[in-house]
């Protein structure tokens, strides 16, 4: 059984590596393709060109482009002889990488150097080789124990990527909970009539509950004139207002206590969270590629259909119902006035920046991994 653990451990740690390796080498190779867009025109990175910036910052830029492509040839180096081990959206990402370290490749850019305007062909077509490749992989005495693996390898990240998952969603709410019950609660119950501070939303919840007095005092009002008596007199009106201020007056309390402890608990479990964050930064790695697997592995239409989905619910023409609606029940979790200007300002500014940012990342990111879902979404979209 112990024998198992440790196999287990070690595939385990064995598999955070390559994650890991695989990661960076892709965040190198995207290093690399922004710079090719940004200032070579979406074409190789030469180092003899002169660019029309300062020389500190041509340097700056030959010199992070030197460290991504070691990066991305070392990572070729260390995850090639695994290679069968990735999955979908890994094998995407290790392609790409492939893609930009054959691009400079030596014979490439001696190539490339040369004053000719062709270059001579290739042997054979490379979907010739990639076949006979595929072939020599697995006609391999060792391919079946490398299927297993990968397919173990897979497994442990999914497992790994639900576990973190729950782990993010259930600690911050349960430490919400058992804080707010017999931490939070019994202190601010304790020494909230000594402390003003602690009082901070009760004014708020007084004047609404003056608006609510005058509503009861016009439904008494209101009632005898459908009865037909005869209105109340000033003593029995005042006695009865009398008791439903201390009602309100009471009620105003109790619910500026609840938001005192909204926002104590509030804060516990955001503490909790980012503590799951740094305790488990190996696991939330395993759960970005899990996430990266399961979104570019969606068919061109799904994806499509996803991203009109969410820029219609949060950035388009309907989304300041629902944006009015979220701020005032945040507002109310807290016990603050829900001011009418600052939604409005918030409904101006943020879904504007929300909306720049995904068109941002449609551009730069989703068009290169998947254009084809660029173009699907163009179409159901209206071709906009």
């Amino acid at each position: 059984m112990s024998r198992r653990n440790w196999i287990g451990l070690f595939s385990n740690n064995q598999s955070s590596e390559l994650s890991s390796e695989l990661e960076r080498g892709y965040e190198a190779a995207l290093l690399i393709q922004s710079l090719e867009l940004e200032y070579y025109n979406d074409r190789p990175i030469r180092p003899d060109l002169e660019l029309s910036v300062p020389r500190s910052v041509q340097a700056t830029i030959l010199r992070r482009f030197r460290t991504a492509l070691g990066i991305c040839r070392a990572t070729c180096d260390t995850i090639r002889p695994s290679r069968s081990q990735l999955d979908i959206q890994e094998l995407r990402q290790f392609q790409l990488i492939e893609t930009v370290v054959s691009r400079y490749s030596s014979s490439r850019q001696s190539q490339s150097s040369q004053p000719s305007l062709s270059r001579p062909p290739d042997p054979l077509p490379r979907s010739l080789l990639g076949l006979f490749d595929s072939v020599r992989r697995q006609l391999d005495p060792t391919s079946e124990e490398t299927l297993v693996a990968g397919f173990r390898r897979r497994r442990d990240s999914t497992l790994i990527s639900l576990r973190i998952l729950l782990l993010l969603v259930l600690v911050p709410l349960l430490m919400q909970q058992v804080s707010r019950t017999y931490l939070i609660s019994p202190v601010v119950d304790r020494f909230s009539p000594d402390l003003p501070l602690l009082n901070y939303a009760k004014p708020n919840l007084e004047i609404k509950a003056v608006d609510q007095l005058r509503i009861y005092k016009a439904e008494l009002e209101f009632d005898a004139l459908v009865r037909g008596d005869d209105l109340p007199s000033p003593d029995e009106l005042k006695h009865v207002l009398q008791e439903k201020a201390i009602e309100l007056k009471e009620e105003a309390s109790v619910e500026s206590l609840h938001a005192i402890k909204n926002v104590f608990a509030d804060f516990v479990a955001l503490l909790s969270f980012v503590a799951v964050c740094l305790v488990s930064r190996d696991e939330l790695r395993v759960l970005r590629g899990f996430l990266d697997e399961a979104v570019y592995g969606l068919s061109d239409s799904a994806k499509a259909f996803g991203i009109i989905l969410f820029t219609d619910v949060f950035v388009g023409y309907h989304s300041p119902e629902g944006w009015t609606v979220l701020l005032e029940g945040i507002a109310e979790h807290f016990g603050l006035p829900a001011r009418q200007n600052f939604i409005m300002m918030f409904i101006a500014t943020f879904p504007v920046i929300l909306a720049t940012i995904f068109k941002y990342w449609i551009f730069r990111y989703l068009n290169r991994v998947s254009p084809s879902s660029v173009a699907t979404l163009k179409g159901m979209n209206g071709g906009g």
